[in-house]
């Protein structure tokens, strides 16, 4: 079984399952390793600005029952990767596909015109956000003042030290975190950078 199976296996233990009859069956939160900006940076092939045109949702070939959604977004910022006014598209586990939904509790999940940052891995040959929901920052705007916002309702943050489990970045203004993630991205390579170069993280 390869890197991606594996994980895609053990995310999906951590699912929710419904139909039009009712909810299926439930799991317990996911557990993640909490993430610093720092790290996310080093694994984003992509890091950006955009807004979320379009979702689609489907299921895995080989994988009988599993759901994954593409999610294209439309570059507004490049700090990373993408170019600006391009469409990227992201996958995420889960989605709805007729009567049959799944959540897995930790991803990330996206709405149509919604504003994001978001860090993007690839995982063979596809993009997902970094440490799943930690890579995909919301952007609120609705204080006036925009910040940005990580959705991980359904998953636990772990740290070595058992302290500060509150998403990083969580909260702060937009601006401030535009100008870490620049800096850190010009001070740290991509993977693909690290890989030609012969790197390591």
């Amino acid at each position: 079984m390869n890197r991606s199976a594996k994980m895609l296996v053990a995310v999906l233990c951590g699912a929710l399952l419904w139909s039009s009859g009712g909810v299926g069956s439930t799991a317990r939160a996911s557990v993640l390793t909490k993430l610093s900006l720092a790290d996310m940076t080093a694994r984003a092939e992509h890091v950006f600005w955009g807004r979320v045109e379009r979702l689609e949702s489907k299921f895995v070939k080989g994988h009988d029952g599993v759901i994954i959604t593409e999610v294209q977004i439309r570059c507004q910022r490049s700090i990373r990767g993408a170019k600006e006014g391009s469409l990227v598209t992201v996958r995420h586990l889960g989605g709805t596909v007729g009567e049959l939904g799944q959540k897995v509790f930790g991803e990330a999940s996206y709405q149509v015109g919604e504003e994001v940052v978001l860090l993007a891995e690839l995982r063979e040959g596809s993009l997902y956000a970094v440490g799943m929901a930690q890579g995909k920052l919301h952007i609120d705007r609705s204080t006036g003042s925009p910040r940005v916002q990580v959705d991980l309702r359904g998953a636990d943050l772990v740290t070595p030290n058992g302290l500060d489990r509150s998403p990083t970045a969580q909260g702060i203004a937009l601006d401030t975190l535009i100008g870490q993630l620049s800096e850190l991205a010009r001070r740290i390579p991509s993977p693909s950078e690290r890989s030609k170069s012969g790197q390591t993280p």
